[in-house]
């Protein structure tokens, strides 16, 4: 082999060997991820939630309490600060008629019918009876806390229509996508947050008029699958195989190689 074939090797091999250790590094520090394909945090059924043991579940018959599943420890109503009063919560999906006791829910809104399964605020009273909004889009504030640390949330938001009155109060996780709080919109807006490292988020939905109507809004949460998040051994093998490459360069080019 010429001296410069020898060369043109060696380049070779070294840019194949940089390539190489510069991605398995960038994907081990998280610069390069696998995409995640996101799972709802809803769950895929109608019934209500309980999030108050003051409140209780109107039928206990249609009432879920254990959301761990869903990596929800726990979901808890805190008052609203437009309506003053703490908020039930339901899982709901439009076209169908619904009944709890004193909150009943049309099978057709008007003007917000989103597909699918939503979380559904529902306002009550001093005396902890049904808000006004009697088959409505209603008010609440929840906080939520996970069973762990979710490395990606994403929470959508239906029919958000006065600005700056939705979105979280509080988290422990960075927004990395959309805005806080929501810019207003028009009816049946759909609007979106992301945010990354979450164990917690208080959520704000929705303006009480204190004329007795107000903004009510839907919402979602989605977290990624677990089956398209790393292992945290494979990503240590990452950064462990672009050190391996590293020190291997460097003992060539010692030896001349």
């Amino acid at each position: 082999m010429t001296v410069k074939n020898r060369k043109m090797s060696l380049l070779i091999k070294n840019t194949s060997a940089v390539a190489g250790i510069v991605t398995a590094s960038t994907i081990a520090t998280g610069l390069i991820a696998p995409s995640a394909s996101a799972i709802s945090m809803v769950p895929q059924f109608e019934t209500e939630v309980k999030v108050d043991a003051t409140l209780g579940c109107l039928d206990p018959a249609k009432c879920l309490t254990d959301l761990t599943p869903y990596w929800i420890q726990s979901i808890e109503s805190q008052v609203d600060s437009t309506s003053g009063t703490k908020s039930r919560l339901f899982v709901d999906e439009m076209g169908t008629a619904n009944v709890y006791g004193s909150v009943k829910f049309n099978a057709v809104d008007a003007g917000t019918n989103p597909g699918g399964f939503w979380f559904r605020p529902s306002e009550t009273k001093a005396d902890g009876s049904a808000g006004e909004e009697t088959g409505q889009l209603e008010v609440g504030t929840y906080k939520f806390t996970f069973t762990k640390i979710i490395p990606e949330l994403k929470v959508s938001y239906f029919d958000a229509e006065l600005g700056r009155s939705t979105g979280f109060l509080d988290t422990d996780g960075t927004l990395i996508d959309g805005v806080n709080l929501l810019p207003g919109g028009p009816d049946s807006n759909l609007k979106y947050q992301t945010l990354k490292d979450v164990s917690f988020i208080t959520l704000k939905l929705g303006y009480d008029y204190p004329s007795g109507t107000g903004d009510g809004v839907r919402f979602q949460l989605d977290k990624p699958d677990e089956k398209s998040i790393p292992e945290p051994s494979a990503v240590v093998g990452l950064s462990a195989l672009g050190l391996m490459g590293i020190f291997g360069m460097r003992k060539r080019n010692r030896n001349g190689v």
